[in-house]
């Protein structure tokens, strides 16, 4: 009789467990990012239109690693429907069977990718690239940007967006009502600045050469250095 193994979580590039209010979606960071993305488009595409509808939420199998790519992978799931949300939690047990031997081994940990706090105590989205027409970025975390913001590409966030680059496009911090946040980028001209429910008039200051940084105040969206 043939015999099944139980593979520990982690240890798949990518790995999808159901539970009572959605999806939680595992990837391993010590596998090649190429492989993942192509695993996980293998996942959806043997599901198409399953699980189209459902909340997800990405964890990782390994509290280190890099997470640049996490916007790329949530990406992926959206185009086949998913509805990413910070309301999916899951705790696997603590010991997986393997049925080869009757013994039990212990789990490899997971952590929810989107509750990792930032090297700097906040919790941000860092976006390790530039974004071209037709990218759009959302976040209920704050946004850094390594890179620039084109025309035509949009980022929103419930937080602040930091561009790390030329500000060109489209964005929106404090999406959810926040007149605290700001925008902030090395060199700022963006076609739409919104925050909170603020529209900038003007929405690129006077001197576009040096780092700015864009608030409310008094109800209206002021500009000042960096």
């Amino acid at each position: 009789m043939r015999k099944r193994v139980v593979t520990a979580v982690g240890e798949e590039a990518v790995s999808i467990k159901g539970t009572r209010n959605g999806l939680v979606i595992i990837f391993n960071p010590d596998r090649d990012i190429e492989e993942i993305k192509s695993n996980l488009k293998l996942k959806m595409e043997s599901s198409r239109g399953f699980f189209r509808g459902a909340k997800f939420t990405l964890y990782t199998s390994s509290s280190g690693g890099d997470h640049r790519y996490v916007s790329e992978l949530e990406g992926i799931c959206r185009e086949y429907g998913l509805i990413p949300s910070r309301e999916v939690s899951w705790l696997p047990p603590a010991w997986d069977p393997d049925e080869a031997s009757g013994a039990r081994r212990k789990r490899t940990t997971v952590v929810p990718i989107r509750q990792q706090a930032a090297p700097d105590g906040e919790q941000a989205l860092l976006v390790a690239r530039t974004l071209r027409s037709g990218h759009r970025i959302f976040s209920r975390l704050s946004i850094v940007v390594m890179g620039d913001v084109n025309p035509g590409a949009e980022v929103i966030s419930e937080g602040s967006i930091y561009v790390l680059g030329n500000c060109k496009g489209s964005v929106h911090a404090g999406a959810a009502g926040n007149l605290m946040a700001e925008v902030g980028a090395l060199k700022l001209q963006p076609v739409v600045l919104r925050i909170g429910s603020v529209t900038a008039d003007t929405p690129t200051p006077a001197n576009t050469a040096a780092p700015t940084a864009a608030r409310v105040h008094r109800g209206k969206i002021v500009f000042s250095r960096l």
